[in-house]
């Protein structure tokens, strides 16, 4: 858990304060035009991204799981491969971003963290 709590910190020092989710939250484009682009699943919990919009257009968000059942969905597929919910799981103390071209969601990186 200490890893954690640094990435929690080292995030709000540099990039504004993340926002942790306990339960399942559909992140909103006004959450991140003016919170931020960084968000924490605390537990097993479903993040949905918003719909992909031409605010969004170049925008990354940073999804960090601290739980092996942590999920980020997106309602028309990933690249719009579907009109069903994509998901794709984080896993414990691993980093993915996601990016959006004004149309669609794609899961670009996954970043290992603490072993």
């Amino acid at each position: 858990m200490p890893k954690f709590s640094r990435y929690d910190y080292s995030v709000a020092s540099q990039r504004g304060t993340a926002i942790t989710k306990t339960s399942a939250y559909t992140i909103t484009e006004a959450d991140i035009l003016r919170i931020g682009q960084f968000f924490i699943c605390s537990g097993v919990t479903t993040l949905t991204l918003p719909v992909a919009s031409g605010n969004l257009k170049g925008v990354s968000v940073y999804i960090h799981g601290n739980n092996a059942s942590s999920k980020v969905a997106v309602v028309a597929g990933f690249g719009g491969g579907g009109t069903n919910y994509d998901t794709v799981t984080i896993g414990a103390y691993n980093t993915v971003e996601f990016w959006c071209n004004g149309t669609y969601w794609y899961a670009l990186s996954q970043s290992v963290g603490a072993t």
